[in-house]
């Protein structure tokens, strides 16, 4: 179907518009009908006894039919059913018009020029008031308004003497003039019309425009959380393995073994931080994590930071200084991910300098919000590429598209993460003497006793202490090899299978595990059905999903059914360290 012209659409519009103003109109006529009985009262008073009430009961029967119309053409729920009513709209004034008409040769017939003056008065005013109510309609105007204006002009050209002439040339002048006003304002409303329609096509292209865009991007997210699954799969397996290699190498002597365990170690650690670029930025488009607001240590979340990158500074040959107020600095934020901001900032910082140093410092400023900074003696950023280093996957200086220097997503996730807690961050930057990332946040009151040390506490632990037994559900042999050789390396008991109905049958048999491990992904079931089948028999049975799937819309799914989501690859390190989480009942300290 072809899409109206503007033309069209302009004029429905303006057809649209009058039938509004003109059933508007139509709910004065009972008003306007208490000036028609004045008329009749004062033809009657002129002698005329009898014709007044006749023409007074025929225009009340007009008006009754116009205010009922109206009210009909209200109730109409179609704007078309309402656009094809309004030539009976115009066909009422047009009846009205003819209607009042006959009073004008009705008030010529008395002796004087009282009653045609004081009717004329009358029917003028109605009509000056009816000019305005025609919405622009000449045709409407022109049936009600000539012919009592005619029949006027012809009484008082009849009369003949010099008031009579006086008149006709006023009545005449007074016509012209209330049709040209009628006729600007149909111009004008054609006009507005024009511009309401313009921006009506303005705002669909916008819109369109938008939604196109919108379109684009969850397209993007969704192939980059598919790729990312397919990608995770075999380097869950080899993480484990690694894991498992690094374990056996750590406590043997060969050498060459422990050098060819490191350089798997680095290599599928930049593995994973690709795609744990992609998993952030599709977890915070899909709005699946939350802030946790409370007070922090803002001191102690700075250390921590400063122990994690001092080591990677110094290999880079740069120094790393921390500078911290002599007070305790406390903000309110969410210290993971406060955390994962500062680590993507630190990041960036150590890959773009190539001498000097970075600088972490915090202070308060005098607005009383805490301040944090990382500043760094690199390159800089020109003027023209500050905002475009916060779009994903654009990196300033990495034309040959080193991998090693991630996807461009570090800044990308800064400035989402900080939008989540309402952090405003800012840049400072001049070519060829460095960059500053400005952190500013509300300040908090400081936490006391055993919180504030827990909350000083809150750093990476190495997989130590409780040894769990583990059930784990894993279709596929290679993960689930893995992982049952690694756990039991560092001494857990551990009993892996492939399907709901076995775990089902593992429990029937006796085996108590602390903590269920399920694969997302099963041969003819989900993660999500095997919780629900061994709930039934082990309410109590706390689940880790894992997954590699990064669609935003399973995050929250997911989360609502099990204690703890993990992606692949998984490291065993990090895996230990969850399900001893898990099992205490403890907040996990590491990212999912």
């Amino acid at each position: 179907m072809q899409p109206a012209s503007r033309e069209a659409c302009i004029e429905r519009r303006v057809s649209e518009r009058r039938v509004a103003l003109m059933t508007l109109y139509s709910r004065r006529l009972p008003a306007v009908y208490i000036g028609y009985i004045v008329i009749a009262v004062v033809a009657v008073r002129q002698g005329l006894h009898l014709w007044p009430w006749i023409w007074l009961a025929c225009t009340g029967a007009v008006m009754v039919y116009r205010f009922t119309l109206g009210r009909t053409i209200e109730k109409m729920k179609s704007v078309e059913d309402r656009i094809a009513a309004l030539p009976k709209l115009v066909c009422g004034f047009t009846l009205n018009g003819l209607t009042i008409a006959p009073i004008v040769p009705l008030a010529f017939t008395a002796p004087d020029n009282v009653a045609p003056l004081l009717v004329g008065i009358m029917l003028v005013a109605g009509c000056a008031v009816g000019a305005a109510s025609v919405a622009g309609s000449q045709r409407a105007f022109v049936g009600f308004c000539s012919l009592p204006f005619v029949l006027m002009v012809v009484g008082w050209a009849w009369r003949g003497d010099t008031l009579g002439i006086a008149l006709c040339v006023g009545i005449v002048t007074l016509y012209l003039v209330l049709f040209a006003s009628v006729r600007d304002h149909g111009r004008n409303l054609r006009e507005l019309m024009g511009l309401v329609e313009d921006n009506a096509r303005l705002s669909g292209a916008l819109e369109a425009e938008r939604d196109r865009a919108e379109a684009a991007s969850e397209a993007k997210t969704r192939f980059f959380a598919a790729a990312s699954h397919d990608l995770r799969q075999p380097l869950h397996a080899l993480s484990i393995n690694a894991t498992t290699l690094d374990l056996l190498a750590q406590r043997g002597s060969d050498t060459l073994l422990k050098e060819v365990s490191r350089g798997i170690g680095g290599a599928l650690r930049q593995s994973s931080g690709l795609l744990d670029g992609l998993l952030d930025i599709s977890r915070l488009d899909a709005h699946s994590i939350d802030a946790n607001l409370a007070a922090h240590d803002i001191g102690a979340l700075l250390r921590a930071v400063r122990d994690e990158y001092l080591a990677l500074a110094t290999q880079q040959g740069l120094r790393l200084e921390l500078r911290l107020p002599d007070a305790s600095l406390w903000g309110r934020t969410d210290g993971d991910q406060l955390m994962r901001i500062l680590g993507n900032l630190m990041s960036n910082a150590i890959k773009f300098t190539r001498r000097g140093g970075i600088t972490l410092s915090a202070q308060r400023d005098p607005d009383g919000r805490v301040r944090i900074e990382v500043a760094d003696t690199g390159a800089g950023i020109p003027a023209d590429q500050r905002e475009r280093v916060f779009e994903e996957f654009y990196q300033l200086g990495n034309l040959s598209r080193d991998r090693s220097q991630g996807l461009g997503l570090g800044l990308a996730i800064v400035r989402r993460t900080a939008a989540l807690l309402k952090v405003d961050v800012t840049l400072d930057s001049e070519s060829g003497r460095g960059t500053t990332f400005t952190l500013r946040m509300d300040a908090a009151e400081p936490l006391q006793g055993e919180m504030a040390q827990h909350d000083a506490a809150a750093l990476p632990r190495a997989a130590e202490g409780q040894r769990l037994t583990v059930l784990l559900v894993d279709d596929e042999a290679e993960v689930r090899s893995a992982l049952c050789t690694y756990l039991a390396q560092i001494g857990w008991s551990v009993e892996g299978v492939e399907s709901g109905a076995a775990a089902e049958q593992v429990l029937r048999s006796g085996f108590m595990p602390d903590v269920l491990v399920v694969d997302f992904r099963l041969l003819n079931e989900t993660g999500l059905d095997v919780i629900d089948r061994l709930h039934a028999l082990h309410p109590t049975l706390p689940a880790v999903i894992v997954t590699g799937e990064t669609a935003p819309a399973r995050f929250v799914e997911l989360s609502a059914a099990a204690t703890r989501v993990l992606h692949k690859p998984l490291a065993g390190e990090l895996l230990a360290r969850t399900l001893q989480d898990v099992v205490a009942g403890t907040p996990s300290l590491v990212a999912a």
